[in-house]
């Protein structure tokens, strides 16, 4: 079968986050209230977590990058991109729309939660000026929260020097919930080899989440993120960056998947 049922169940609180493999790939579908109840169980029963995410882009680079894929072992991933939730529910993956979880949508939640609890939170990625803007408007949207930060630019080769000053302000700052936005892969990496040193419960790798709420990168109207559009308003607004992306990898992608649904098919007649 190129699916399977239920492998695994991340219990938190009232939430329960199953684990979904289909065509070589696996994520853990969650609705925004599953994922801060995941949040908040991990981080009162001091559970380590690191929290990735799925979506058309990431799983193109996951399937033609071994490294990568070996970074997603023993993580959670909550799917990022409707046309990861459409693909399950082809697969007759019970799933709704509502598990498709953008930080767009999740972020402010999370500071929220963050700030209701007196949780630190500590974000590493982008430009200085980007990161501190984004900061600023979290403790005006959150007031109270307690958020720093580090930029994104500096040695982020395994262990270096100024990775690991980097891991010790994380830690310095007591923090609950740490925030990696470099992009992937350079995200999955560096924290899958600093991961081990860093104290926080719960880690999530959010991609260029900053810039948006910094307004450094323009947010889609949220319709076009429910219909899963918002490939095309990026497209739209930066051609020369995101053509390859969601006009190229997309077909390619597809063929990848095709052949592991076949594969699947082949080796189940086989058995």
């Amino acid at each position: 079968m190129a699916t399977s049922e239920i492998t695994q169940h991340l219990q938190s609180g009232q939430s329960s986050l199953t684990c979904r493999r289909l065509l070589g790939f696996f994520a853990h579908p969650g609705s925004l209230a599953d994922y801060l109840a995941f949040t908040e169980e991990s981080i009162r029963q001091s559970r380590k977590e690191t929290v990735l995410y799925h979506n058309l882009h990431s799983l193109y680079s996951y399937f033609t990058d071994k490294t990568l894929r070996e970074h997603y072992q023993q993580t959670t991933v909550l799917v990022d991109g409707m046309p990861v939730i459409w693909l399950m529910q082809l697969l007759k993956i019970p799933v709704s729309r509502n598990e498709r979880l953008t930080y767009v949508d999740f972020i402010m939640p999370l500071m929220k939660l963050a700030g209701d609890n007196g949780w630190n939170v500590f974000h590493v990625g982008q430009q200085a000026d980007v990161q501190e803007r984004a900061l600023d408007i979290v403790r005006t949207e959150v007031p109270g929260i307690s958020i720093a930060g580090n930029d994104g630019y500096f040695n982020q080769q395994p262990h270096s020097e100024e990775s690991l000053a980097v891991v010790e302000k994380i830690n310095a700052a007591n923090s609950h919930i740490v925030l990696v936005g470099f992009g992937a892969p350079k995200q999955e990496a560096w924290l899958h080899a600093h991961r081990d040193l860093i104290h926080a419960p719960i880690v999530f790798t959010c991609g260029a989440c900053m810039e948006y709420v910094a307004g450094a990168v323009r947010t889609p109207p949220r319709w076009m993120g429910r219909m899963g559009l918002e490939w095309s308003f990026r497209l739209f607004e930066s051609p020369k960056r995101f053509a390859f992306r969601y006009l190229v990898e997309p077909v390619l992608l597809g063929a990848i998947l095709l052949k592991n649904g076949l594969g699947s098919l082949l080796r189940g007649n086989q058995a």
